[in-house]
Order: C-alpha cells, then sequence, then structure tokens
C-alpha cells in the first residue's frame, strides 16, 4: 500500500469512526443497556465497569444505560452501520436474524483464545451458533419454576403442588379465600404474556412433545396441543390469572404474596431480586420449586431459557476489546462480586463453579434453586421457553395470540392453526434457533 493509501485509508477510518453514531473509539467498548433502577445502574457501574476497566488497563468499557426503547434502537442502529460494539439481544431467536443478516462478527476465535468451549456449559454455547457458527453467547440462563410464601402454606397447611391436578385444587381452594391463585400481570410488558403460556405449554405438554413440534416432526395443531390450550384458557376463564390481568404489572403481583393477596408464582428465577425487595423486606420467607406437571411428564421440570445473549457488532472498530468485555462477564471474578448483590439476573453460564469466591451473601433458598436446577438439566428434566426456542415471528405471533384465546376472539384451534403456518415458514428459512 503507498503513503497516500494509507493516508487516506487512515482518514476513512477516522471519519468512520467520527460519523457513524454508536461506534466507539479504538481500546473502548461501548454496551447499550436496558433500563434499569438507580440501585442496579450503580451495581453495574461499580462492578462491571469499574471492574473491567481496572483490570484491563488500556481498555475501558462505556456502559450507556438506553432505556425500553433500546431493543428498537439497537436495531435500527444495525440497520445503518452504526450501533454499540457489544450487542445485548434478547436471546438466541433474537440474536439469529442478526447474524444472517450480517450484523455480527463471528465468534468462534474468540471462543478458542479465551477458552470459552471449556468455560461455559456446552448446551448453552451451542444455542448461539448459526450453521454450526458461534455468533452469540448467552448473558445468563433461566428457568422458569414456581414461587409461593412459605409462611402463609404453613400457616394454611398447604404443600406445593407437584402435579397438575393438585395445583388446580389448590388454585380453586385459593380463589374461595377470595386469592388470586397465580401471581400474574401485563401491564407495561406485554410479552409477560409467553411466561405463562411457556409454563402451561410445558406442565401439560411436556419437553418430549414440545421438542418434536420445535423440529418440525409433530404440528402445533396436534390435539395433545389443543388441549393444552384448551386448559389454558379454562384457568383465565376460572380467575387463576386475575381479574385484572391487563391493568396489573407481574412485579406487583408478585408483591401481593406477601400479604396473601396472589398465590403462587410460575415465574422465572429473574424473580430472586423481587424476594429481596418484597419478602426480605417484610421478614416474609419465600419458597422455590419446580412447576406442577400433568400425568406423564417428568418432574421436577424446568423450563429453561436464555435471558439475553452478548455478540460483537460486525462492524465494531474494537472488536478486540469488546472480547474483553465479553470475557470478563464469563470470569469467576465478575460472577463473585456481582451474584450476591443481584441474585437471579445473572446466572452466567459457567461450567465450573467449585473455584468461584463470592463476595458477599448468598440466600440459601438461591443456593437450594440452583442445585435443584443444575440437576435438572443434569439430568435432562428441562422445557422449552419461547423467548428461547421459538423462531421470532412465531414468538410474537404468541405474546398477542394469547391475549386472542383468553378474550374468546380465537378458539384454541384456530390460535395454534396461526402458530403452525408461520413456524412452518420460519422452520423452512431456517429461523428457528439450535435444540439442545
Amino acid at each position: 500500500m503507498t503513503n497516500l493509501s494509507r493516508l487516506f485509508s487512515g482518514v476513512a477510518v477516522a471519519a468512520m469512526t467520527l460519523l457513524t453514531p454508536g461506534l466507539a473509539a479504538a481500546q473502548s467498548a461501548s454496551w447499550w443497556y436496558e433500563a434499569l433502577t438507580p440501585e442496579q445502574q450503580r451495581l453495574l457501574d461499580d462492578t462491571l465497569v469499574a471492574g473491567f476497566n481496572a483490570s484491563h488497563p488500556g481498555s475501558t468499557l462505556a456502559l450507556e444505560y438506553r432505556g425500553n426503547a433500546i431493543e428498537n434502537q439497537q436495531r435500527l442502529a444495525l440497520m445503518s452501520g452504526g450501533g454499540p460494539d457489544i450487542i445485548n439481544s434478547n436471546g438466541p431467536a433474537t440474536a439469529l436474524p442478526m447474524a444472517k443478516a450480517g450484523q455480527l462478527l463471528k465468534l468462534d476465535e474468540y471462543a478458542a483464545k479465551y477458552g470459552w468451549n471449556e468455560r461455559l456449559i456446552p448446551m448453552f454455547l451451542e444455542l448461539g451458533k448459526v450453521d454450526g457458527v458461534l455468533y452469540s453467547i448467552p448473558k445468563n440462563y433461566e428457568a422458569m419454576g414456581l414461587f409461593y410464601n412459605a409462611d402463609l402454606f404453613a400457616q394454611k397447611g398447604w404443600t406445593a403442588p407437584k402435579t397438575v391436578a393438585e395445583m388446580e385444587t389448590l388454585a380453586d381452594t385459593m380463589l374461595a379465600e377470595g386469592m388470586t391463585p397465580f401471581v400474574a400481570g401485563n401491564a407495561g410488558f406485554r410479552p409477560a404474556n409467553e411466561q405463562f403460556f411457556t409454563v402451561a405449554l410445558n406442565q401439560l405438554v411436556g419437553p418430549t412433545a414440545i421438542h418434536e413440534a420445535l423440529a418440525g416432526k409433530r404440528a402445533w395443531t396436534d390435539p395433545v396441543f389443543v388441549d393444552a390450550m384448551t386448559k389454558f384458557k379454562a384457568w383465565y376463564d376460572k380467575g387463576y390469572y386475575g381479574k385484572d390481568y391487563f391493568s396489573t404489572s407481574t412485579i406487583d403481583a408478585f408483591a401481593g404474596m406477601v400479604t396473601g393477596k396472589t398465590g403462587m408464582a410460575p415465574q422465572g428465577t429473574w424473580a430472586f431480586s423481587w424476594v429481596k425487595d418484597y419478602f426480605d423486606p417484610a421478614g416474609a420467607k419465600a419458597a422455590f420449586t419446580s412447576i406442577p406437571v400433568a400425568d406423564g411428564v417428568p418432574y421436577p421440570l424446568f423450563p429453561i431459557g436464555i435471558g439475553s445473549t452478548l455478540s460483537i457488532n460486525a462492524h465494531s472498530p474494537s472488536p478486540d476489546t469488546a472480547a474483553q468485555v465479553i470475557d470478563y462477564v464469563f470470569s469467576g471474578d465478575f460472577y463473585g462480586a456481582i451474584v450476591p448483590q443481584w441474585q437471579g439476573e445473572w446466572n452466567v453460564p459457567l461450567a465450573d463453579l467449585s473455584k468461584v469466591t463470592l463476595k458477599g451473601e448468598v440466600t440459601p433458598l438461591y443456593q437450594e434453586a440452583t442445585t435443584m436446577i443444575a440437576d435438572a438439566l443434569a439430568s435432562g428434566n428441562y422445557g422449552y421457553t419461547t423467548w428461547t426456542f421459538w423462531p421470532p415471528k412465531s414468538e410474537q405471533y404468541i405474546i398477542s395470540g394469547v391475549e386472542e384465546l383468553w378474550l374468546g376472539t380465537a378458539t384454541p384451534e384456530k390460535f395454534l392453526a396461526g402458530l403452525q403456518e408461520l413456524f412452518a415458514a420460519e422452520l423452512a428459512e431456517g429461523s428457528v434457533p439450535p435444540l439442545p
């Protein structure tokens, strides 16, 4: 290359860095983050940002809190060749189309360099591959289970249900006592719909039939799914999800378990932070166990999911720094610092936690839950969450379709026929995320 060529090349790179919105300067990695409380922002600033910057001289992490509109902002920025260096998506189903559009960098070389293939749980690493190439890595993994007020259950003489039949009997008892059986509500967060769909589908049908459908070997219109959705609607009609589902937030409903307003919460492990916020200050005792299951479905059962994934922007001017940040997220130092302070959110999929030193106390309940989930994963007793294993259009269809099903504008057959048509098209185009 001539000196003149080098000059123009350098000018072009500098101009791109200055003019392309969202791209960070060299040796600095930018990361756009979702809406957080001031306390949560402080935690990340103190543990993630300060921890990375202190341990990586010459490299810096710039964390920018973008609010609830981050997904749309990031999508538009990527389409124009901009965006942050580190791409935080809502899961493999969201990352997959970005990878296919050439917006994400291949991570295989970084995985080999930093030893991610050995450090992370293999099953979760596989979920980030497209055509055998690694594009995204789970920032955390989560599981759906059943939370309840242990003090209230003891006072009432109730036991946590293990079967759907036991759950229905208990729910009817709660209704008779003026309680809302399930912690539920989608006010401010419509995707909550798919969380309840996920739990109902897994507990009523079981992981085998779901896996077959996701692999294209069984239609979503199969009678087993029709029966499940019929039951799902019946629960809504009986009031299991509450009379004010559309004007209540799930978080507020969760807080209601402390006072006995709501009975039990089919929720993800992210709700451990709500235990800290609501149960602990009230001196109440929370408990956690598997979701109840129908006859023939394995117990215990925890539908697993990826809360979010990390990737590198294909147009990043500092991909090496971005990879350093991702590697730090998967370090024992960061895990030990963040988990005691933010239980349930940062379940980084490290394969071996035996050498991690926690810099603070972790509640016994959280330790019990992680052990239960790990044992279930090891024995294959896990289910599938929509935001991780369904393709993006099908997932969005479920979020809105649940409301049509519940409100009676679509029968179970019609709802599932629409899902089957959409899913079949996405399966044919290769948009279904990898299956474990």
